[in-house]
């Protein structure tokens, strides 16, 4: 079994103000290893947009604080590794499990041509998402992603993605 090396961690809500100063821990952190711009790239694409997620699509669970956002940036020798947590209402898991689904048969052209048609769709939530977040991650990090829900209460589950960016370095 690999041996990961927590970089950043974070539990608790998420304001832009706290997304922005992750993002700029994850660059200092990332700089002081040897991994090439392509894969910086492709971790500060994947965690905008995890973190975005949470900030937008979290449903608080009330009078309930084990279910809290949460975030970690990990390495191992292969991968950057990130994993985000949020809880939701379950209602939303069914459209949520599909649309990670469909993202996950899909190769390389499929993910563009999946993006393209989201876009052209022109379906903008209430909260100001068309959905890409999700097809997004996986077009950067060309990679599938992994996830779980978990029922915490009667109405809410607790999401989690896993996302892995292979950085390739020898040098960790």
């Amino acid at each position: 079994m690999e041996k990961k090396e927590v970089l950043i961690s974070h539990y608790g809500t998420l304001s832009y103000e706290e997304i922005g100063y992750l993002l700029n821990k994850m660059t200092a952190i990332l700089d002081r290893y040897a991994l090439g711009i392509t894969v910086k790239k492709k971790v500060y694409a994947a965690m905008v947009e995890s973190l975005e997620n949470i900030y937008k699509h979290q449903d608080i669970i009330e009078n309930n604080n084990s279910y809290l956002p949460k975030f970690s940036l990990q390495l191992d020798d292969k991968h950057i590794c990130l994993t985000v947590s949020n809880s939701l209402l379950k209602a939303k898991t069914a459209s949520l499990r599909e649309r990670l689904n469909t993202v996950n048969q899909l190769d390389k052209n499929g993910l563009k041509d999946y993006y393209k048609e989201i876009i052209l769709s022109g379906n903008v939530s209430q909260k100001g998402g068309a959905g890409l977040g999700i097809v997004n991650i996986a077009k950067v990090t060309e990679n599938k992603l992994e996830y779980t829900f978990d029922e915490v209460a009667p109405d809410y589950a607790y999401f989690t993605l896993k996302i892995k960016v292979l950085h390739n370095s020898t040098q960790l």
